[in-house]
């Protein structure tokens, strides 16, 4: 009788360990940040264990439900959110009734863009005094788009925001899964409008899941004056071992002397990227790889396009001849105009 008796207490002690442990189970909030001041509309991102049976998914702000979602994993939505401080928290209830929640405070101030200098805006930028556009977080922003740039493979719709790898807390994840040799994904996304912006910086860290499957990445900003396209695609080939810059009016690339080394495993790369637009061309002044900073000053004619003063990034991942599947994670990505 001592046996069994010990056996029940050893079988209700592994039952209460066992619900320990689905309790235990959270919520991540990756974004937005928090703390941090953001405008609206708000994306949210949430991710969650992945042992979680998932019935219905809320979000709330200030405690209020402002939208229920279903069982999709993770979440990723965006919603209208008036300014000041707000409590942001997500809900997700399970299957066996139990809920798991997570709350985070966020600040929603509205766009501050200068009006001189700002036709329209798709996401907002922050404005300095000296008149500057600066676009931060970009890979967190919604409406990135993709399509295949090359090849038929299969393209993440959008980076999916995660918090691990990342630098700040928060990084877009994208994903290339070739069907077949050297298939590319490419994904734009629609930043804002100046008349007036002739000069910009994009900044950004990259992250590569097996750095062996990649034949490069691309990095690119371009900006409409009127009929004119000007596009500032950079390139970092490991097949070549070399960075190149995209003659758009020629179509082709043009090779610089700027060494590009396959990465680590498990590192991070920071490419900062300086050009302009002058004498009605797109120049490419210079690059600067993990501190160390290249000249390039090279530049190319525009293509025409029907009329804009738009301006955007995009990202693109180069597949290799054997179409190995890998993913990149982009942080801290920004845009700098003026």
């Amino acid at each position: 009788m001592a046996s069994i008796k010990s056996l029940r207490t050893l079988a209700m002690s592994l039952l209460l360990f066992a619900s320990t442990i689905v309790f235990a189970q959270e919520v991540t909030i990756t974004s937005p940040a928090a703390n941090h001041t953001v405008t609206s509309p708000l994306r949210v991102v949430a991710e969650f264990p992945r042992t979680a049976q998932i019935a219905s998914i809320t979000v709330s702000v200030d405690n209020i439900e402002v939208h229920q979602a279903g069982a999709v994993t993770p979440l990723d939505l965006t919603i209208p959110v008036a300014e000041g401080n707000h409590l942001l928290t997500v809900n997700g209830l399970q299957l066996d009734g139990s809920q798991m929640s997570a709350s985070r405070w966020v600040n929603v101030s509205a766009p501050t863009a200068s009006a001189s200098t700002l036709a329209s805006t798709v996401a907002g930028p922050s404005t300095t005094t000296s008149g500057s556009l600066v676009y931060t977080n970009i890979e967190q922003m919604s409406g990135w788009y993709t399509y295949p740039d090359q090849g038929n493979p299969v393209c993440s719709s959008k980076p999916s925001i995660t918090s691990t790898p990342s630098l700040d807390g928060t990084s877009g994840r994208f994903y290339l899964g070739p069907t077949g040799q050297f298939n590319n994904c490419l994904w734009p996304i629609l930043l804002g409008s100046s008349t007036t912006a002739t000069h910009f910086t994009l900044d950004t860290h990259y992250r590569l899941s097996n750095p062996s499957y990649a034949q490069g990445v691309e990095f690119s900003s371009n900006k409409h004056i009127g009929t004119q396209w000007y596009k500032f695609s950079v390139q970092c080939s490991y097949y070549k071992g070399i960075f190149s810059v995209w003659d758009t009016a020629g179509a082709r690339w043009s090779p610089t002397s700027i060494p590009c080394t396959r990465p680590a495993a498990n590192s991070w790369d920071h490419l900062t990227v300086n050009t302009a637009i002058s004498n009605g061309k797109a120049v490419f002044l210079s690059l600067t790889l993990n501190g160390v900073t290249h000249t390039i000053n090279q530049s190319f004619y525009p293509i025409t396009k029907p009329s804009s003063y738009s301006f955007g990034v995009h990202f693109q991942m180069d597949g290799n001849r054997a179409g190995n599947a890998y993913y990149a994670w982009v942080d801290m990505l920004t845009f700098t105009a003026w």
